[in-house]
């Protein structure tokens, strides 16, 4: 008999961020701010490592 899986309806893994200096995941930024209207910034920290890094996200202009 084949376990249980439960559906969740998702058809892709959780999005993630990988730490830029040992490669761990990273699900969640510490904090995040809209720059302006078109861009926002993220700050992760490693748990693993404790190095920390700012992405920032670019969105197309409505």
């Amino acid at each position: 008999m084949e376990p249980y899986v439960r559906q969740t309806g998702f058809r892709r893994p959780r999005p993630m961020t990988e730490c830029a200096q040992c490669g761990e995941p990273i699900y969640v930024p510490e904090w995040s701010e809209y720059l302006d209207a078109t861009k926002l910034r993220h700050l992760w920290q490693c748990e693993a490592c404790g190095y920390s890094f700012e992405t920032t996200v670019h969105f197309a202009a409505a």
